[in-house]
């Protein structure tokens, strides 16, 4: 491939209406978002919390700056950026060092956040903050010397770059970002059109300034930290949660960098608002007033009152009754075009086995939904899958499962995608997660017995309507994820039959 010469800042291409669908599901959720977060402001503001520890933990490991476990992870957003939180459930291999990185970068999220509720703007400013922020616990970075010697150079915090920093692509090819004597004036320009843009869409604004402000480099070192930064700047401006670019996300997300770089924003646009969906769901989860309760230290009855009445708020809220009806219909409709692709599926993949396999090769489809007994099968899985993506799972009249079945050579695979409820209360919001499992051949059958976790939903591997929509809305966007998971579970699956 041939190098990438840098260019100048270049306005917010015309993107194609494939787009539209998918940033008017982002309104729908922030609508359904807004009115929960508006009953509970303290528990808005602990699942806030939450995810700028995810942001603040995630954009140093996107960068290689570190490496913390996923249990030691969860236990840090979970508990706060404590070492006690780290010797719980780690290894040692998370030190002080590391978490007071950490930290820095939350304090420059939380920064952020100040900056976006007092109204402040983008500006050349407080780029430099930021960076200055995000950076101060870092006294060196990598460089590469005009011999191509490796060395720690002195990273000079919130000042432009001195040299240039080209990269190297996958294919070979050079990558030209802007040259040191260009910084200046191209940053200047990116604020100027940044701010004529003002009317666009917040997740496209979002993901034109990443890409170009990407493009521009304009620092040593750091510069995904303050582009990820800047995108939740926007995104907070416009009363949206600070979404997560996490480590299971990193290809995809530099392959939506690159797609950018040759011209083509919408991949980037696309997995922002993917993004952005799994935020607003995550923040969806909120404790009832009995948590709040106990942790004033309050006798067992008074938790107990404050428990029960919190959930008869949230029950008999207005329009509780038809956002119920209205998303149990929609999760029915949902669920029968699933059933149906995954027939289509089972009678090929059946016929291949057979063929090729194993004469006796087996593949059926079942589904189950509320109100019926079946519908609250599958709990394990069911709460897996959601935190596999960071949303609480409403359980309280089941949910809505169809299971792809294969039997080959005493092997058996359990591919299961559900329909769940997001949320305390009736929020309104639905959801789809995928969870696959390898079995043996003394399994049963009732989803008790140990198997071999193989699939679980990643955060851009869900879909989630809400009681707007209807079952034909994202329909492409389900058969994406369906064909995507069931081709990875179908890949360990036959590696396995020898």
């Amino acid at each position: 491939m041939a190098d990438m010469p840098w260019t100048e800042v270049e306005p917010l291409p015309v993107l194609n209406g494939d787009l539209q669908s998918l940033l008017d599901t982002v309104r729908a959720i922030q609508g359904a978002w807004k009115s929960v977060v508006a009953a509970n402001d303290e528990a808005f503001h602990e699942a806030r919390r939450r995810s700028l520890r995810r942001h603040a933990i995630e954009t140093g490991i996107i960068e290689r700056l570190y490496d913390i476990d996923w249990g030691v992870t969860e236990a840090l957003v979970a508990e706060g950026l404590t070492a006690d939180a780290v010797a719980r459930v780690g290894d040692g291999s998370v030190n002080e060092d590391v978490l007071e990185v950490v930290r820095s970068q939350y304090e420059t999220l939380e920064f952020l956040v100040q900056s976006a509720r007092e109204g402040r703007d983008l500006s050349v400013s407080l780029i430099k903050e930021l960076h200055v922020a995000l950076t101060r616990r870092q006294p060196t970075y990598t460089a590469t010397g005009p011999t191509g010697m490796v060395f720690q150079a002195t990273l000079h915090h919130g000042e432009w770059k001195q040299q240039v920093n080209h990269v190297t692509r996958p294919d070979g090819s050079l990558l030209e970002y802007t040259p040191p004597e260009q910084v200046a004036s191209q940053m200047d320009r990116l604020v100027e059109l940044y701010r004529d843009y003002g009317d666009r869409d917040p997740i496209v604004q979002a993901s034109w300034l990443h890409h170009r402000f990407v493009r521009i480099h304009p620092f040593e070192d750091g510069n995904g930290r303050v582009a990820r930064c800047l995108t939740l700047l926007i995104l907070l401006k416009h009363d949206l949660a600070p979404l997560v670019v996490d480590r299971r996300e990193r290809t995809r997300y530099l392959q939506c960098l690159d797609r950018a770089n040759e011209g083509d924003l919408r991949p980037l646009v696309r997995f922002f608002a993917e993004l952005e969906i799994g935020a607003l769901r995550s923040e969806l989860e909120r404790p009832v007033a009995a948590e709040h309760a106990l942790a004033e230290g309050a006798g067992a009855l008074t938790v107990l009152e404050a428990g029960i009445g919190r959930l008869r708020e949230l029950r008999s809220a207005s329009g509780t009754a038809d956002r119920s009806a209205r998303v149990g219909a929609l999760a029915d409709g949902i669920q029968q075009k699933i059933h149906s692709w995954l027939e289509g599926m089972k009678d090929k993949i059946g016929a291949l086995l057979r063929e090729g396999i194993d004469n006796d090769a087996k593949a059926t489809v079942v589904s189950a939904a509320p109100p019926s007994a079946e519908a609250r099968y599958w709990r394990r899985q069911v709460i897996r899958a959601a935190r596999s993506v960071d949303f609480y799972t409403n359980l309280r009249e089941g949910v809505w499962w169809t299971r792809l079945h294969l039997v080959a050579f005493e092997q058996k695979l359990r591919y299961l995608v559900f329909l769940q409820k997001t949320g305390i209360g009736e929020t309104g919001v639905l959801t789809l997660t995928v969870y696959a499992e390898m079995l043996s051949s003394d399994s049963s059958e009732d989803g008790s017995s140990v198997a071999d976790p193989i699939v679980e939903s990643s955060p851009t591997e869900t879909v989630t309507w809400t009681w707007t929509h209807s079952p034909d809305d994202q329909w492409a966007t389900v058969v994406e994820v369906l064909d995507t998971t069931l081709a990875s579970a179908l890949a360990k699956f036959t590696s396995g039959l020898g």
